[in-house]
């Protein structure tokens, strides 16, 4: 996501009312993934598709949507910004969690974690860092065991295939006597 895609979700998300902020959310992700079509994507962002095809396919895209969504897409169309819909849901998603002081982490596990062994989990981090921490498990058997959990830009890592790595370069640094 680049800056101008945060700046413009930052736009979106000062106009949004609170509480429309989950239906705001919603329809751009809905947006984003109507874009993951190839085609679509391409009569959206092409600047050789003619101007009125490129309207009315974002009319398209639109229609039914929240009137603030429904005006965000057309200023991104006057402006000539199309190609935001395809990066600004996840800004602004980040923009109502932390809103709501909460934050997304990814847990990899090297087995499945039960719905409680991941809400302990997710517990502990969220009292570490002193927000609400949602959590993604992503399954790496590599792991061998453990969990290494990444919120943000910190990485919490128990996982057995680091204890042996960092085990392997400790014994590698001894002295031989």
């Amino acid at each position: 996501m680049d800056a101008t895609s945060r700046r413009y979700a930052n736009a979106l998300f000062q106009a949004t009312p609170p509480g429309d902020l989950d239906a705001v959310l919603g329809d751009l992700e809905s947006i984003g993934a109507a874009l993951q079509d190839p085609t679509a994507q391409l009569a959206i962002t092409d600047p050789e598709i003619p101007r009125s095809v490129r309207r009315k396919a974002c009319a398209k895209l639109s229609d039914g949507l929240q009137p603030m969504v429904q005006r965000f897409v057309q200023v991104l169309l006057e402006r000539r910004r199309e190609r935001i819909l395809l990066t600004v849901a996840p800004a602004f998603r980040a923009l109502v969690l932390e809103a709501r002081g909460e934050v997304e982490g990814v847990v990899e596990t090297a087995k499945p974690l039960g719905p409680a062994a991941v809400e302990a989990l997710a517990t502990k981090a969220g009292a570490k860092i002193g927000k609400k921490v949602l959590l993604q498990v992503v399954e790496k058997p590599e792991l061998i065991g453990g969990v290494r959990m990444r919120i943000g830009n910190t990485l919490f890592d128990s996982s057995v295939a680091t204890a042996i790595d960092q085990l392997e370069q400790r014994l590698m640094a001894a002295p031989i006597p």
